[in-house]
């Protein structure tokens, strides 16, 4: 049970390589549809599955990256329908509320998305990668719409404890959204332990200096 429980420095730790590497991944989504694109700090907490399904039970474009070098696990970018749909269309050229974000979510959207989501998870990992002192890479995205209790329980059987870390996308005159990143507790937990040891690290060097 112990395993289940985050210290607020492990929660501060996650808060402080999210904003670094959501940053960075913005940035990136910013230099694909040329706009300005904002983020603000994120906000991490602890959840339940359960109690997440029962509170919010909408369809929602879900976007999976699986760690494949210096993590093991996932993690879920849910984003709102119809801000895929304008993400999609600004990388059509068009200006978020063209034809293209009028149509309905199919493929094409999510295709999109998709190819948007594994630049912008390819820069976090690379955050990540110096955050953590370690290599980190990333699988190409999984990108689904479905209904949030679905997906959670297809893609998470086993897992009811979850590092929630919410912030809120902006793009300019397109997008303001709130956004929410998942990360199954084991995961949370190595990548705040990591980052700790790591700074640990630092400080003893600094005073053996």
């Amino acid at each position: 049970m112990s395993d289940f429980i985050f210290t607020e420095m492990e929660i501060d730790a996650i808060g402080e390589i999210s904003n670094i590497c959501l940053g960075n991944a913005a940035s990136t989504l910013s230099m694909i549809v040329r706009q300005t694109v904002d983020i603000t700090p994120p906000r991490v907490e602890i959840i339940e599955k359960s109690e997440y399904i029962k509170n919010v039970s909408t369809k929602k474009v879900f976007v999976k990256v699986s760690y494949v070098e210096g993590l093991q696990g996932c993690s879920i970018l849910m984003l709102e329908e119809q801000d895929a749909k304008a993400i999609a269309d600004l990388m059509m050229g068009s200006d978020g509320h063209g034809d293209f974000a009028k149509m309905e979510l199919g493929e094409l959207h999510l295709s999109a998305v998709s190819e948007a989501m594994n630049q912008m998870m390819g820069a976090s990992a690379t955050s990540m990668s110096v955050m953590l002192d370690r290599k980190t890479d990333i699988s190409t995205p999984d990108t689904q719409f479905m209904d949030n209790g679905q997906y959670m329980a297809y893609t998470f059987p086993n897992d009811d404890k979850f590092v929630k870390v919410g912030f809120r996308l902006t793009v300019e005159g397109v997008i303001d959204s709130p956004i929410v990143q998942l990360y199954p507790h084991n995961l949370g937990k190595a990548i705040s332990d990591l980052f700790l040891i790591k700074k640990a690290k630092e400080k003893a060097a600094k005073g053996e200096a």
